[in-house]
């Protein structure tokens, strides 16, 4: 049977525990009882999924892709490389350690339900992060723990699942350190000493929900920023756990939504995106391509999303 749309379907073998290898077949054969021609890469080695987007992505109506979440972000770099008439659909079959990216546009991880999904006919576009130079699909983030998710070995993760993510991280706790930052946003600009920080288009960060669902719109121009001040008493540390807890900000998780975010360094200092290295830096931009790749999802964004704004100290 001719089948009048093209399916690139990118997957990489080794994330997550190898699950998706047992489920290749049924997968593939979704794909080929729906009304795509479909073409199969195993990516081999790292960035090899952004070089295939970049050479063949164009000639396809949809690109789906199977991976951890450093695979969703190669596949970005690929797509966003292309001139915006030229991106193709995407879609997502998430087999990572956490899988943020899949959380939020609501892909299951079932892998046969999200093979469904990324044949469906269920489209928004979504914005991309731009981070200097650089794209990320749902966040770039400094401070605490954020080299764990690339400096724990693919090996380790494939045993341990997140719990090596717990592992790695407990053995950096003796290595925090409060890093000195200036902030400036749409409408604030603040200076402390931060733990943590993130600027992300996601409900989910490192599988924590640092924002309500309802508070987050992935194609409304905006970022989510999320910096946690250096506690100094006992006081602070409770108000710390609190918000945490209870996700909702005050003075010591400030969260704040904003177009663009200019953070200033007195160290160089280290970035993820998307879980990936993201290099030293000691100033970083942060802004969206709105509306940039039009992605399938697993059911439509709440249309009552809403930007909470909260300045700091207020």
């Amino acid at each position: 049977m001719y089948k009048e749309k093209k399916l690139l379907f990118i997957y990489n073998p080794n994330a997550g525990k190898g699950v998706l290898r047992t489920n290749l077949s049924s997968i593939i054969e979704v794909f080929m009882n729906s009304d795509y021609e479909v073409t199969v890469y195993a990516t081999r080695r790292e960035l090899e999924a952004v070089e295939i987007v970049q050479k063949i992505g164009k000639d396809y109506d949809r690109i789906v892709c199977s991976g951890g979440d450093g695979t969703m972000h190669e596949i970005i770099d690929g797509v966003m490389s292309l001139n915006r008439e030229d991106r193709p659909e995407c879609s997502y079959i998430p087999t990572g350690t956490v899988n943020d990216f899949a959380k939020g546009v609501y892909i299951p991880s079932n892998l046969t339900e999200a093979a469904k999904i990324a044949i469906n006919d269920n489209v928004n576009p979504i914005d991309i992060g731009i981070f200097n130079n650089k794209y990320f699909s749902y966040v770039a983030a400094f401070g605490a723990f954020t080299s764990v998710s690339y400096e724990t070995s693919q090996t380790v993760k494939n045993i341990f699942g997140k719990s090596a993510y717990v592992f790695d991280a407990m053995s950096k706790i003796p290595d925090i350190k409060p890093i000195h930052a200036i902030i400036e946003t749409d409408n604030d600009k603040f200076e402390n000493d931060f733990l943590f920080g993130s600027i992300s288009n996601a409900i989910s960060v490192g599988g924590f929900n640092i924002f309500k669902n309802s508070q987050v719109s992935l194609s409304d121009g905006y970022l989510e920023g999320a910096f946690l001040v250096n506690p100094t008493n006992v006081a602070e540390f409770q108000n710390m756990i609190t918000s945490a807890a209870t996700l909702t900000a005050n003075n010591q998780i400030i969260g704040i939504h904003s177009r663009k975010f200019t953070i200033t360094f007195t160290e160089p200092t280290a970035f993820t995106l998307d879980g990936e290295d993201g290099g030293v830096h000691t100033q970083v931009t942060a802004t969206t391509a709105g509306k940039a790749i039009d992605f399938v999802w697993g059911k439509p964004e709440d249309p009552e999303a809403k930007r909470l704004v909260i300045s700091p100290g207020k």
